[in-house]
């Protein structure tokens, strides 16, 4: 996995998906950490909270806000979200909401600008709190599940065990229940030392798109046949075929 979502597009749905993409992560959410509401992800899949969408297939998709220019600060603070939530590295992906949804959604991804190591130290704060929300919702799920006090559960590497029963679970598997409940008002981060994830020197996850230069092909393509067709020019569609 570890791999940024690069919409896919092509001239007939340049402008259908661009718009699908931004109406799936702009569904009325008003709180930084979710709601009682399931909020779904362009793809259907819930919202735990704004930070994170958690697919049926254990896929851990972690929302970031600010822009990868070459320093590290996509990665970084993917690190810092699934530190918190317990899950498996090897399964995490990531997106970027667009200002425009965060506005709509009272700017929950808090500030967009990004400079130098800016962007993780003045945001590590709240992204991990996401990521610990979210862990504790999809455990506290997972409780209601099987009629235990959540306190006697534990997660790790996107699996939640009750240890007195011997049950387990996955994130996937319980990621519905989770995002239907309140965030907890009361999350406890972990103490640095304790970190398996973060801070740790492990592949980018922005470098295999920057080696096949995907984001740039698609965006290309898209843009040069909508401005082909915009301006009425002949053979516009031969050209977007050769790009």
């Amino acid at each position: 996995m570890n791999k940024h979502v690069a919409p896919q597009l092509n001239r007939r749905t340049f402008v259908i998906g661009t718009a699908a993409i931004g109406t799936g992560l702009a569904l009325g959410l008003d709180l930084p950490f979710g709601g009682p509401t399931v909020v779904r992800a362009a793809d259907g899949s819930p919202e735990v909270n704004a930070w994170v969408v958690i697919r049926p297939d254990d896929t851990v998709v972690i929302r970031i806000a600010r822009s990868e220019m070459g320093q590290g600060t996509l990665t970084g603070l993917a690190q810092l979200v699934a530190e918190e939530l317990e899950c498996d590295w090897s399964k995490v992906t990531t997106e970027f909401p667009s200002p425009g949804q965060s506005v709509a959604r009272k700017r929950v991804w808090g500030e967009f600008s990004t400079g130098g190591s800016r962007g993780i130290r003045t945001s590590q704060d709240y992204v991990r709190k996401g990521g610990a929300t979210a862990r504790m919702m999809l455990i506290q799920a997972a409780a209601n599940d099987w009629k235990v006090p959540a306190s006697e559960c534990t997660a790790a590497n996107s699996m939640i065990t009750h240890a007195p029963s011997g049950r387990t679970t996955t994130y996937g598997k319980v990621a519905e229940a989770a995002a239907q409940l309140s965030p907890p008002s009361d999350v406890k981060l972990k103490d640095p030392k304790d970190w398996k994830i973060a801070g740790k020197a492990l592949k980018r996850l922005d470098s295999p798109d920057k080696v096949t230069c995907d984001h740039l092909w698609h965006r290309r393509q898209a843009t040069r046949h909508a401005e082909c067709r915009d301006q009425g020019l002949p053979g516009h569609r031969r050209q977007a075929e050769e790009l």
